[in-house]
């Protein structure tokens, strides 16, 4: 924990159903931290009752565990990530914190629509991605291919992941350092279920090949396949030796996600990951725990965070004071009274102030930029509590809600003076829901889910006339795509109408938009803008 050059900062992120948190359990078995029974299918970081019930990672998970690389001992800490798509917001969140993403991909189904949408929230994050197939075992006994059909399939897989990284890094000098290989050892091959894998240089340590491996699980051999090639091992060395430790990956990722001064004694010590320094901590995650009460979670960039210290958190007033430090085992977290030191994931109670994505820090400071996540709330439902008694109680927890995930969006229809909660599906205000009531024990009643209907031009449209009602008027309206870089710009908050002129046009025009363009914009609203390009004619008759 003290030492940067022997930490490590990742995250699991896939398509839903693909094995992120049975990898998971294998990694905890792995590093001695859950018996090794059985299969792996124990979903030891699936703590909350729905997440069991229903199979599926809800919220994103942390846990720190410890293992032995080329005789030095490496702190993992390790986040589980959301696999659906209507939780993807935890995925966004979770990559600010990290350095490294493992992205797992189902061998017979191959890269899925939440598999792009997860290498692109790394990649906008400046997190270096590696790639672990997962079961290669259905290959074999559910589809009975062969070495040469098996490895042409995984083949394939791994060109779908790296067309998908080339075509988001193909502004970058460095396209090579960021894709995938399995002669660089960033690909792993095998099955979370059954406990076994494979990679390159450990097929080449171990003598193993993909017929021995296609024998044993025809045999039925499982036990001692795992035995021979256990996945904590090769996973977990690959993680070792190829994602970035944060001494690596700090002064690459600050540039990315801060737009303070670079040249202050501040950013230097978040460069360098000074443990001696101010401390810098940025909360990706609010959590509720009945004991310890707020629980945020995020990453310390600088100095070290301990008991007892007063920090500002940004966009409020005041300081808030740290109640206790410590790190998730599991689901359970582990207070550490000597605090947790710069390059470490820390759970952090007293940051009442705090919501997710807050820079919090022992002297004001240019705050982190924003999380952008990938998609907004296009599904809203009202929510009513049954019993009128419980309605402040309701208006907290709603509270709360929006401040624990801000992919939720609450408000108060003025008309009927309903409460509305917008997310990102009908299962994530079902999940919402049903934990105000069995959580909060709030009696509740919903209305309909109204899908947001949304539309955008894929091409320039034609001129449109309009005509004034005193007929003297014409004027004419054409439609067309922005780029996504400007659009990009606008959900940053680094354009809009709030800002300077000048500086909105200069901005515009870094971002792609021509000069006399630039110039002539009136109106920006969401994402879109309007153009006063009209050129008045007298005297027209």
């Amino acid at each position: 924990m003290d030492k940067p050059e022997q930490i490590r900062n990742i995250a699991i992120a896939a398509h839903v159903d693909h094995g992120k948190t049975t990898l998971t359990d294998n990694l905890l078995a792995g590093a001695g931290m859950i018996a090794d029974e059985g299969e792996a299918t124990r979903l030891m970081m699936d703590t909350e009752e729905d997440e069991q019930e229903r199979g599926i990672t809800i919220d994103a998970a942390n846990v720190s565990m410890t293992h032995e690389y080329n005789d030095r001992n490496h702190l993992i800490n390790l986040i589980d990530t959301p696999g659906h798509v209507d939780f993807g917001g935890d995925v966004t969140r979770a990559m600010r914190a990290v350095d490294g993403a493992l992205v797992v991909v189902d061998a017979v189904e191959g890269a899925m629509p939440q598999t792009e949408t997860v290498v692109r929230q790394a990649l906008r994050e400046g997190v270096k991605p590696a790639l672990f197939i997962n079961k290669v075992d259905r290959l074999i006994s559910e589809l009975q291919e062969g070495p040469e059909e098996m490895q042409q399939r995984l083949t394939d897989v791994i060109g779908d992941v790296n067309e998908l990284i080339r075509g988001m890094t193909q502004d970058m000098d460095d396209v090579d350092d960021w894709t995938v290989s399995v002669e660089d050892g960033t690909v792993a091959f095998g099955s979370a279920l059954y406990k076994w894998g494979v990679s390159l240089p450990s097929m080449q340590e171990t003598g193993m090949s993909f017929g021995d491996i296609i024998e044993l699980e025809q045999d039925g051999k499982r036990q001692e396949l795992h035995e021979r090639t256990p996945l904590s091992d090769v996973v977990l060395d690959m993680v070792a030796e190829h994602f970035p430790d944060p001494l690596d990956a700090q002064p690459r990722r600050i540039p990315r996600v801060w737009r303070g001064d670079d040249q202050t004694e501040l950013a230097k010590q978040m460069r360098e990951v000074d443990d001696d320094g101010e401390v810098v901590f940025m909360a990706t995650d609010i959590g509720m725990d009945p004991h310890a009460g707020e629980i945020a979670t995020g990453r310390v960039f600088s100095g070290t965070i301990k008991k007892g210290q007063e920090l500002y958190v940004s966009g409020t007033a005041g300081k808030n004071r740290v109640q206790s430090v410590g790190i998730f085992m599991g689901g359970e977290r582990e207070e550490l009274d000597r605090g947790v030191p710069a390059g470490n994931i820390a759970a952090v109670t007293g940051l009442r102030d705090a919501i997710a994505g807050s820079t919090v820090s022992s002297v004001e400071m240019t705050p982190f930029e924003s999380i952008e996540h990938i998609s907004e709330p296009v599904i809203t439902k009202s929510v009513e509590a049954k019993n009128m008694d419980d309605l402040p109680k309701l208006i907290q927890t709603l509270q709360q809600v929006a401040k624990e995930d801000p992919t939720i969006r609450v408000e108060i229809n003025e008309d009927t003076g309903e409460h509305l909660i917008s997310g990102q599906g009908e299962l994530h205000l079902e999940v919402i829901t049903q934990r105000i009531q069995k959580n909060q024990g709030i009696p509740v009643v919903t209305g309909e889910p109204i899908v947001v209907y949304r539309e955008a031009a894929q091409n320039a449209s034609r001129e449109v006339e309009g005509v004034s009602p005193n007929r003297h008027n014409k004027f004419y309206i054409t439609v067309e795509p922005l780029s996504q870089d400007i659009v990009d710009q606008i959900k940053l908050g680094e354009v809009s109408m709030d800002m300077p002129e000048l500086e909105r046009r200069e901005a515009l025009q870094e971002a792609g938009m021509d000069k006399d363009t630039s110039q002539n914009v009136e109106h920006i609203h969401g994402t879109n803008i309007l153009i006063d390009d009209t050129k008045g004619i007298q005297h027209l008759n």
